[in-house]
Parts: C-alpha cells; sequence; structure tokens
C-alpha cells in the first residue's frame, strides 16, 4: 500500500494539470499527451476515498 494521502494525490493532479497546461501553451491545443501516468493517480486517489456504501 502507498503512503500517499488524498492531498498528496490532489497535489500530483494541480502538477499534471499545470504540465498539461504548459505543453499545451508551448506545443498548440492538438498536441497529444499520454493519460497513462493521470489514470495512475486517478486510481489511488480513488482507492483512497471512501466508498458511499462502506460502513465501517
Amino acid at each position: 500500500m502507498s503512503d500517499r494521502t488524498g492531498a498528496d494525490l490532489e497535489r500530483e493532479l494541480a502538477m499534471l494539470a499545470y504540465i498539461r497546461d504548459r505543453l499545451r501553451a508551448s506545443e498548440g491545443n492538438d498536441v497529444c499527451i499520454p493519460t497513462t501516468a493521470v489514470d495512475h493517480v486517478l486510481d489511488e486517489l480513488n482507492s483512497l476515498e471512501r466508498s458511499p456504501w462502506d460502513t465501517t
């Protein structure tokens, strides 16, 4: 299990969004950005969030 918290992952998402914006600013809106890293961070964030069906 990762030692990262939801706050850590939110910072990483903010960093990825910033990088995406900078790439688009320098390369244009049509630049292709792989989503593998974003998918990984989102998966970890989702695993940390409590499910609404989790009663414990």
